[in-house]
């Protein structure tokens, strides 16, 4: 173990509380104390080896993002750390004559084993204390202070406390909950990030988008968080799932004077005036889109979209635009065009390409004609020779030329003809 140098002593308002053979202590800490007392979970390997590999891992984690949260966000919250303590003596003082002093009487039937789940959990200091679940909050919170967090008072945290022993069982013991709990956490779902994160620049604008506007109310957006349109749809342009990635390329990769960093989109609400200019840079470009495609127009438009999308989405094939790797590849030309050209610009210009499925360059890249199915894994491909049409891939011809014969399967096929 590293040595920890001695602190002050501090007493934590705590309940105690038992689940399987762990005793621990729910406890209040401020965040200041928290980043001077606690330390990382590579004090559970004496191998350094072992140590060094936590320590890479939280240097490529989300330090910086959260520390950023921590300083802009004021509906800031965190779940409750783990933290293991070691040596010193962490000592429990129960309330265990709160009933008698309250003189309340709700209180006059509380069981012992209710009172004595009351106290305070007092560290004298010279405890060793390290994390078992949230490092990655723990560096954004030592970032933060390091970099003169100017909160006042700084917040207090919900931190659980158990104890650890430095024999071999002991370390065992503690790696496996340290496993337990890493592996058990489950990230937010797309899903449920789209429906209820009010931090999410793009979850808000897209339910915004079906909230108040026309264009995707009601069945005209296909509530399923991945970009698998369902066969059986037949009214809906596109899945709420891919309309947030269309957003997020529109807000982090699309040049413009919104233009930010993914991360930072999608863990810190920007002001109120922000998010009304991102909501119409969002309708923006949806009117943009019905503007210079017919198809598009005729859609929202419609009092019925279903008879719309059975046109242009189906069996057949139909239009690139109905479906959501299309829009998705369609997007991904528009950032490389925004590079010189404005929105209205590049979108009008993407209006020239072709749309029709069972056209060159989506067939076989695409569309498979004769299963009738969508292909997700040509898509850079597809994006590169759609960009040669205009006169914009990054590749030389010979060498689009190799991956085109290669991904549509056909050595003699020649990349479609330029349109200008």
């Amino acid at each position: 173990m590293n040595e920890v140098r001695k602190l002050n002593e501090i007493a934590l308002p705590a309940l105690r509380g038992l689940m399987g053979d762990w005793v621990y202590y729910s406890c209040l800490m401020s965040m200041d104390e928290l980043a001077r007392r606690v330390h990382y979970a590579d004090e559970i390997h004496q191998n350094k080896h072992l140590s060094d590999m936590i320590q890479r891992r939280l240097k490529r984690g989300r330090s910086e993002q959260i520390s950023n949260y921590l300083k802009t966000q004021k509906e800031r919250f965190f779940n409750s750390l783990v933290i293991a303590t070691y040596g010193g003596q962490p000592n429990w003082h129960g309330l265990s004559d709160v009933r008698n002093r309250s003189g309340k009487p709700e209180l006059e039937n509380l069981d012992e084993e209710t009172i004595g789940s009351i106290g305070f959990l007092t560290l004298k200091g010279d405890e060793k204390l390290f994390a078992l679940d949230g490092q990655h909050r723990l560096a954004g919170i030592k970032k933060a202070m390091k970099d003169g967090l100017d909160h006042d008072p700084f917040d207090e945290l919900s931190v659980i406390f158990v104890s650890h022993k430095e024999t071999k069982k002991g370390l065992e013991r503690t790696r496996r909950l340290f496993t337990t709990l890493n592996k058990t956490a489950r990230p937010v779902s797309k899903g449920d990030i789209i429906a209820l994160d009010e931090d999410d620049v793009m979850a808000i604008c897209a339910r915004r988008l079906i909230e108040e506007t026309d264009m995707f109310s009601g069945d005209r957006i296909a509530f399923v968080a991945s970009n698998n349109m369902p066969v059986t749809n037949t009214t809906s342009l596109t899945t709420i799932g891919n309309l947030y990635d269309i957003l997020t390329i529109l807000f982090a990769d699309v040049q413009s004077d919104l233009k930010k960093k993914r991360a930072e989109l999608q863990r810190v609400r920007p002001s109120n005036e922000e998010l009304a200019a991102y909501f119409e840079y969002a309708k923006s470009l949806f009117n943009l889109l019905r503007k210079y495609f017919d198809e598009l127009d005729e859609f929202f438009k419609s009092k019925n979209s279903s008879n719309v999308v059975k046109k242009y989405r189906g069996s057949h094939g139909g239009s690139v635009l109905f479906r959501p790797i299309g829009l998705e590849v369609l997007m991904r030309v528009i950032v490389i065009l925004s590079k010189d050209m404005t929105l209205k610009e590049s979108v009008k210009l993407i209006s020239k390409l072709p749309k029709d499925l069972n056209e060159p360059p989506y067939e076989w890249l695409m569309w498979d004609s004769s299963k009738k199915t969508i292909s997700n894994a040509h898509k850079v491909t597809l994006r590169e020779t759609l960009l040669y049409l205009i006169g914009k891939s990054k590749f030389k011809d010979s060498t689009l030329l190799e991956r085109y014969q290669k991904d549509t399967g056909d050595n003699s096929v020649e990349l479609p003809e330029k349109i200008m």
